[in-house]
């Protein structure tokens, strides 16, 4: 069995989670915080080896219609670059557009301050995705 990593991928942050072992639950980790590609690839790349990840869940930003949207299309980019330096993992790809409205939902029920509020949304986003993806597997749907 293997941990499984959730990411929400923005251009500045990137929402870090992982699963555990038994692919049951997802846990919030934390944000990367850089306006360079190559590091932010970098990072997640060390997460990915750390951790011995072979899954990688990415948090895909449609449109309300379902279709691909600016973000979207930057974010398939940089997976692409990362799958450059890795090309050993499987990604999977999930449709993110309500996660961090629940993300948003969960600090909101964990009554947290609004300067750690920040500090949580992109990691808690990255956690919402990869519970998602959890559900439908449970629940035979990819």
């Amino acid at each position: 069995m293997r941990k499984i990593l959730g990411l929400d991928i923005g251009k500045k942050k990137i929402g870090i989670a992982l699963s555990d072992l038994l692919g049951m639950t997802a846990q919030p980790q934390c944000t990367i915080r850089s306006k360079n590609l190559d590091e932010q690839i970098e990072k997640i790349l060390s997460i990915i080896k750390e951790n011995n990840i072979q899954d990688v869940v990415v948090g895909l930003p449609k449109n309300m219609q379902g279709e691909d949207s600016e973000q979207s299309i930057w974010t398939k980019g940089f997976v692409d670059k990362m799958l450059e330096k890795n090309n050993e993992i499987n990604i999977i790809y999930i449709d993110e557009r309500f996660t961090s409205k629940l993300a948003l939902s969960n600090l909101s029920h964990m009554n947290m301050k609004k300067i750690k509020d920040k500090e949580l949304i992109d990691s808690l986003a990255a956690s919402s995705i990869l519970e998602t993806y959890l559900r439908q597997k449970e629940n035979g749907v990819r």
